[in-house]
């Protein structure tokens, strides 16, 4: 048995599985012997593969206590694993059985090298030992365990398929309706994406706490996730869902009223020969063939939403991990904090669903009109162009010094034009909407549980009169951008006399970052994929 226990390297880490389906990281092992030769270093290709335990000893009190004990003593050391086995690891065309070994899966960036090294010898040693069971080992890999059966963020499609904007709240861009699986009634929007940099390879998604942990419903405490505590977060609320297949119908029956009228005018022209007849008709039966096509596309996507995601279960994409408690500040230079992180289920995201910080512009309006909306003053710099997909990607974040500054000039106005800020967010209530930033601070006074907290956050109000609100009820949490394509913050609350909001207040994204990076200090808002290999796999 070994007196000091042997700690894994970098180079070690990452060459150890080579062979198996995902090729998973070593975090620890208790029988340092099989990396002694150079070649597990990585300096040649040893690959290694998976077998069955057998008939080993550890087999007759596996499923008797020995793994629930494990189990325990897991949690009782608060890791945060995520599988447990008892099989055999053994060197591709190695004609012994190998070693028996007990195989424990933890999330990404949850041990160190130390600290793994510390648990395996500990499970070992203190649990394993006590069941006389001598000739194995512990090793602790990174692992994710992935529901096989479970949705995925739906692929974006070209801007010209039929089901480019009613799909995106499905899809991994940002502003998809989102709510509590427990509480589905209570929904607000997904946020932005960030990654938190070095071993943590997951992607983390921020929206404000009040959207996951309402108001006067917990205990304002900090919210930690742990393995007994768990709050899962899903794509759309009762509500949302509801409108959303709602929207689905009305699409369809206008695509179907579309084709009726097409079907009359072919119709009126069937004993028409001349030449202009003909080529009228043969452009009508072009233009039904097309909506046809467009009207199977949604019928076949109403059809897999209300099938495949229509429980709460299925639209599970994440868990509530951090957040922090709602503290309300009026000082300088510090804004209300009402903050909440949720991880991403690894499942969900792929190299196709995911482009990162992303807003889908949809349909609602043109370029010429979402140009107009933007109404710069000449000497503005060039700020906002349309993509030719509508989809914009957000990179790096609006500097706390614009806030109160602002880097452009309002066409409105003199005719110098006013300092102005624009921005724009996707909601889940109200979609696509452009705002101007105020350049002070915004104060509100809200009562809970019985005392009142003053609140200081940055203000957000229509561009001009014709623009409508920019928020409303449900829009919480939603990321606001500036024009020039930065994350700026999230909405985190309104005023107004109606759900719609005269004044929206928006959370600074230098402030968040500022909070952010105490809990994940590599925190970063150009979230990075990382797919292991073999991710097909029901436990790698």
């Amino acid at each position: 048995m070994e007196l000091t226990p042997f700690v894994v390297t970098d180079d070690i880490s990452e060459s150890y599985y080579k062979g198996l389906p995902s090729n998973p990281r070593l975090i620890a092992t208790t029988h340092p012997s099989t990396i002694d030769s150079p070649s597990d270093s990585g300096h040649s290709a040893v690959l290694k593969e998976i077998r069955a335990l057998g008939d080993h000893s550890l087999a007759s009190v596996w499923d008797k206590g020995l793994a629930t004990s494990i189990c325990e003593g897991l949690n009782t050391m608060h890791v945060n694993w995520t599988s447990l086995d008892a099989l055999t690891i053994a060197k591709v065309g190695d004609e012994s059985s190998g070693l028996a070994t007990v195989w424990i899966g933890v999330e990404f960036g949850a041990l160190s090298y130390e600290e793994g090294s510390n648990v395996a010898h500990r499970i070992l040693q203190g649990i394993i030992g006590q069941w006389h069971i001598e000739d194995c080992r512990v090793e602790i890999r990174e692992s994710r365990v992935m529901r096989q059966i479970g949705n995925k963020f739906l692929n974006l499609v070209h801007f010209n398929h039929a089901t480019f904007t009613i799909r995106s709240s499905y899809t991994a861009t940002l502003g998809s309706p989102i709510s509590t699986k427990d509480r589905l009634w209570d929904e607000g929007t997904g946020g932005f994406y960030f990654s938190a940099g070095g071993n943590d390879s997951n992607i983390y998604l921020v929206t404000a706490r009040h959207v996951v942990l309402p108001l006067g419903q917990d205990d304002n405490e900090e919210y930690k996730r742990t393995n007994d505590n768990k709050l899962q977060v899903v794509i759309h609320g009762t509500s949302s869902f509801d409108e959303n297949l709602a929207a689905f119908d009305r699409e369809i029956k206008e695509k179907e009223s579309v084709i009726e009228d097409i079907q009359d005018r072919i119709w009126l022209m069937k004993d028409k020969n001349d030449f202009v007849w003909v080529e009228a008709r043969i452009l009508e039966e072009k233009n039904m063939q097309m909506e046809k096509t467009e009207l199977e596309q949604l019928n076949l996507l109403r059809k897999d939403i209300a099938t495949h995601w229509e429980g709460a279960e299925n639209r599970v994409f994440g868990e509530l991990v951090w957040a922090p408690p709602i503290i309300p500040s009026t000082e300088p230079g510090r804004y209300t904090l009402d903050l909440a992180v949720i991880k991403i289920d690894p499942g969900m995201l792929d190299a196709e669903n995911f482009l990162g910080n992303t807003v889908n512009l949809g349909k609602k309006y043109n370029p010429l009109e979402l140009t107009q909306k933007v109404h710069l003053h000449s000497s503005s710099p060039p700020s906002f162009k349309v993509p030719g997909n509508r989809l914009v990607k957000l990179e790096d974040q609006v500097p706390e010094d614009a806030l109160f500054n602002p880097p452009m000039r309002d066409a409105d106005g003199d005719a110098d034009g006013g300092p102005c800020f624009i921005v724009f967010k996707n909601g889940g209530k109200t979609g696509i909407t452009f705002g101007k930033a105020n350049n002070v601070s915004s104060f509100t006074r809200t009562c809970l549980a019985g005392e009142y907290w003053e609140l200081k956050e940055w203000p957000v109000i229509a561009t001009n009169q014709e623009s409508g609100a920019f928020s409303a009820k449900g829009d919480s949490g939603s990321c606001v951008a500036d024009i020039f394509g930065r994350v700026a913050g999230i909405l985190t609350s309104s005023s107004g006399a109606t759900e719609f909001a005269d004044v929206t207040n928006v959370t600074p994204i230098s402030f968040i970052m500022q909070v952010l990076t105490k809990r994940f200090p590599q925190a970063h808002l150009s979230p990075t994929l990382v797919v292991p290999a073999g991710e097909g796999t029901s436990a790698t």
